[in-house]
C-alpha cells in the first residue's frame, strides 16, 4: 500500500497562505475582500486563517511584512563596488523584484490599511531602508539636510509611480526604466544643491543614465 502524502509544514502551508493573499489583494480593496474570499482564493476552511493569522487584519499585516522583507532582502548592497555601480545595481534588483513579484510590489503600495499604524510603519520601515541605501551610495549621513531630504523623498515617490505604470503599461524595458531612474535621480540631486548651495553633493555621483 502506497503511503499518503506527508502534511506540509506550518511554515510552508503559511507561505501557500501569503502567497494567496498577495495575489488578491494586490487587485482588489482591502474593504473588498472577505474572510470567505480569502479562504475560497487559498482553497482552505477559513478557521485555518484565524488559526495562523488571528484575523483578516492579522493576515494583511502578515502580507504586506512579507513583501517588505522579500524587496529588502533584494536590496542588500555589496560595497566593494563604487557608488555608482552600487546605485546600479540596486536599482536592477529593485525593478527584478518588481517585475518578478508584481502582487507584492502593488499589495505593499496599495491602498488597504493605509491608516493602519502597524501597517503604515511597515511602509515607512521600507521606504527609510531604501532610502538609507541611497545616502549611503551617493556619499551622505543617514540624517540629510532638508534640502537633500526632500529631493530624496521626491524620487522615492517618483520610483513608485514610475514602477506601477510599468507594471500596468509594460511598454519599456527594463534598462529604460533603470535609465529613467537613474537620470532622474541625478536631476533631484542637481535641484536639492540649487536650493541649498552649501551642500557637499555632485550630481554626477550616479553615473550617466545608460551604462
Amino acid at each position: 500500500m502506497s503511503r499518503p502524502p506527508a502534511p506540509e509544514a506550518p511554515a510552508e502551508r503559511r507561505e501557500e497562505l501569503l502567497a494567496a493573499g498577495l495575489r488578491l489583494f494586490s487587485d482588489r480593496p482591502y474593504d473588498e475582500l472577505g474572510i470567505d474570499d480569502i479562504a475560497a482564493e487559498a482553497g482552505v476552511a477559513k478557521g485555518l486563517l484565524y488559526y495562523y493569522f488571528g484575523s483578516k487584519r492579522g493576515f494583511y499585516v502578515a502580507i504586506v511584512q512579507a513583501a517588505a522583507r522579500e524587496l529588502g532582502a533584494r536590496l542588500d548592497p555589496d560595497h566593494s563596488l563604487p557608488p555608482a555601480e552600487r546605485l546600479r545595481r540596486a536599482l536592477d534588483a529593485y525593478l527584478v523584484y518588481v517585475e518578478e513579484h508584481s502582487a507584492g510590489y502593488r499589495t505593499l503600495l496599495a491602498g488597504g490599511l493605509g491608516s493602519d499604524p502597524e501597517v503604515r510603519a511597515i511602509r515607512e520601515d521600507q521606504r527609510a531602508f531604501v532610502m538609507r541605501l541611497i545616502l549611503d551610495g551617493i556619499g551622505q549621513p543617514s540624517d540629510p539636510p532638508p534640502a537633500l531630504r526632500a529631493a530624496l523623498e521626491g524620487w522615492l515617490s517618483f520610483v513608485e509611480g514610475v514602477s506601477l505604470d510599468w507594471l500596468l503599461r509594460r511598454d519599456l524595458e527594463r534598462d529604460e526604466v533603470r535609465g529613467l531612474l537613474i537620470a532622474a535621480l541625478g536631476g533631484a540631486l542637481a535641484a536639492a544643491l540649487a536650493a541649498d548651495p552649501s551642500l557637499d553633493v555632485d550630481p554626477r555621483v550616479v553615473g550617466p543614465a545608460q551604462a
